[in-house]
């Protein structure tokens, strides 16, 4: 699953407009991956049937917002995070099997 973002004026405010246009590629691309990653770990906990508070758990957190910000799609994740929720989740967040 590729999600991509494009960059459309479609709000009437040429100050948000002009915001838009000002994301580079390489911004853009980072926004797409951490969208990604979040729409994967809601698949992944949705398939278990788990809600926040569960994965929560798994990973022996103790701050609930942690999750959210997981969700949110601007988390800027350490692969330690991402090896963490890969084992819990049992899905594959990186890709780290091309050479």
């Amino acid at each position: 699953m590729i999600m991509k973002m494009d960059k459309m004026k479609t709000y009437g405010s040429d100050i948000i407009n002009d915001l838009l246009d000002s994301i580079t590629p390489l911004e853009q691309a980072k926004i797409d991956a951490k969208m990604v990653i979040a729409a994967k770990i809601a698949d992944a906990m949705k398939e278990k049937g788990w809600k926040n508070k569960d994965l929560l758990d798994a990973l022996k957190k103790e701050n609930p917002s942690v999750v959210t910000k997981w969700l949110s799609g601007t988390q800027n994740f350490t692969v330690d995070t991402l090896v963490e929720l890969e084992q819990v989740l049992n899905t594959k967040l990186l890709d780290l099997d091309d050479k």
